[in-house]
């Protein structure tokens, strides 16, 4: 594993649409590279197709002088709020930024779309989540069975009225 980045010039990082690159080929790198966004945990099984291709449009990849350093995985439907499925920042580059630059992008795009709010969730444990979300302005409540019985999540809401 390498160091991680002190940081980055913002400046040169592009963040954009799946749509706008190949969101299949784009699938394809990210399941294969599990272990550098997401260490041990093997989260392959939500990289779902559809993600890549059905709403393509608000997937966000961000990358860095030609690497993919981060990416996002949400929706935005006709009607209903905007939902951030997940997001990631790979190993080299966790910590300065690259979640709440995908999480800001995110955030504008849901609005341009004419949502009036967006949500995500976490299991209880996940405390640095928890915190990255609460100080994005997200509120965040515990619902037991969330996921299905005996699978409390952490349910967080961030209106856009006040984003």
């Amino acid at each position: 594993m390498s160091d991680a980045q002190p940081g980055i010039d913002f400046e040169k990082v592009s963040i954009v649409p799946f749509s706008e690159i190949d969101p299949l080929d784009l699938r394809e790198f990210l399941v294969n590279a599990q272990s550098e966004f997401w260490e041990d945990r093997d989260l392959s099984g939500e990289h779902g197709a559809f993600w890549f291709r059905q709403f393509a449009e608000f997937g966000l990849v961000a990358r860095y002088e030609g690497t993919t350093i981060g990416y996002l995985l949400g929706c935005v439907p006709m009607t209903g709020p905007a939902y951030i499925h997940l997001v990631a920042a790979h190993r080299d580059y966790r910590h300065i930024g690259v979640g709440t630059e995908l999480y800001k992008a995110f955030i504008q795009n849901a609005k341009q779309a004419g949502a009036s709010q967006v949500q995500a969730t976490t299991v209880p444990g996940n405390s640095h989540t928890i915190a990255f979300h609460s100080a994005l302005g997200f509120s965040g409540e515990l619902v037991e069975d969330y996921a299905g019985p005996g699978n409390a999540r952490v349910f967080f809401e961030l209106s856009l009225h006040s984003a």
